[in-house]
């Protein structure tokens, strides 16, 4: 017994000096790193420097905007700017902005609604709503013109609840004076049939009497625009619903950024774009054809010779795979990183690439 007690720690005694032989090298390696990692990194000198990562202490909490589309690059290198472009490209193709970006095209006797279908964080609807435009009555100098805003109403639809309240309460909170003008909600605007009666009576501009009929809006001089900035192909099960719902029951014109299929994508494209719909959680079968989805708008009630569908991809995918390369390399300098986002930029850069996707501004009239 004694010798076979000896034996075993014998046995744990060199097992014990091979672990260690192999595994303090290791840990020694890992607690240095462990240590540069939290406190000290040496340059290219070997000396020992604080690093550039306290640069995320000095972050502004929240961010001073919060924008969220794929922009239009044309004219910037700025990720605001270029949402906000994508947007004016939008009006302007809608015809409710002038080429100067300003808003044109409507009468002082015209009420201009705008129904926003994902709306974001809100800077799309702070925009909206504090965009003014000048009119001048007869007799009024060009100083004297009151103030008109761009919008009589806006109603806006997210489904993501934190969204939903990070919006409100920045538009609550900023100079819009006019609360009453602007009417969020947290909801799926991909199935108009689950949206509440608060929803329908403000997309409608109608109310509900006591017995439950629908009291009529007051005025007929209205203009109603459903908004759609690249959010549609997001939509489940389609966008044929909310096609459907926009024509016939909110009797209103559609202005969207969307994306489309190329006319003449390969096999291995289509693949590839199936798993990237996957991981996307998109729908695989919202990415149609320019004939396809046209042939949506029109089985929804549309004009064929009131839709316009403008193909601006050229100025939109390669811009954005650019920024986000970009900011990741900025990021990665102050020991930040772009995330999920790296991923997607590679998505875009090969949509520049490969043209299988297209983005493109669609306007139907009613």
């Amino acid at each position: 017994m004694l010798q076979d007690g000896t034996s075993n720690l014998i046995y744990v005694y060199i097992a014990g000096c091979l672990s260690g032989a192999v595994l303090v090298p290791y840990l020694a390696h890992a607690l240095k790193r462990l240590s540069g990692y939290l406190f000290l990194s040496k340059d290219e000198g070997g000396h020992d420097l604080y690093r550039l990562d306290h640069g995320i202490l000095n972050v502004e909490m929240p961010p001073a905007s919060m924008w969220m589309n794929m922009g239009f690059w044309e004219q910037t290198t700025s990720f605001p700017a270029a949402c906000r472009g994508l947007l004016d490209e939008v009006l302007m193709a809608a015809g409710l902005l002038g080429p100067d970006r300003m808003p044109f095209g409507q009468s002082k006797t015209t009420r201009l609604r705008v129904i926003d279908l994902g709306f974001g964080c809100g800077d799309q609807s702070i925009y909206l709503t504090q965009l003014a435009r000048k009119m001048r009555q007869p007799g009024d100098s060009a100083t004297d013109s009151p103030t008109h805003y761009f919008l009589d109403s806006y109603v806006g639809l997210t489904i993501v609840p934190s969204q939903f309240r990070f919006a409100s309460e920045r538009l609550h909170s900023s100079s819009n004076k006019n609360e009453s003008r602007v009417k969020l909600f947290c909801a799926d605007a991909a199935k108009p049939w689950t949206w509440t009666k608060d929803i329908h009576e403000a997309a409608t501009d109608t109310s509900t009497k006591g017995d439950g009929a629908d009291v009529a809006p007051k005025l007929s001089n209205q203009a109603t625009w459903v908004l759609a900035l690249d959010t549609l192909y997001h939509f489940i099960p389609s966008r044929e619903p909310i096609f459907r719902h926009t024509f016939r029951e909110l009797n209103a014109s559609i202005m969207a950024f969307d994306l489309l299929l190329s006319d003449t994508p390969s096999i291995w494209d289509l693949l590839l774009l199936r798993l990237v719909s996957f991981l996307a959680a998109t729908p695989f079968s919202n990415f149609l054809k320019i004939t396809e989805y046209r042939n949506q708008l029109l089985a929804a009630g549309y004009d064929g010779n009131k839709i316009e569908i403008r193909d601006i991809s050229d100025h939109v995918f390669a811009g954005m795979a650019s920024f986000i390369e970009r900011r990741d390399g900025e990021l990665k300098m102050t020991g930040m990183t772009i995330g999920r986002y790296k991923a997607a930029g590679k998505v875009f850069k090969w949509w520049a690439r490969s043209g299988i996707v297209r983005g493109c501004i669609i306007v139907a009239r009613r």
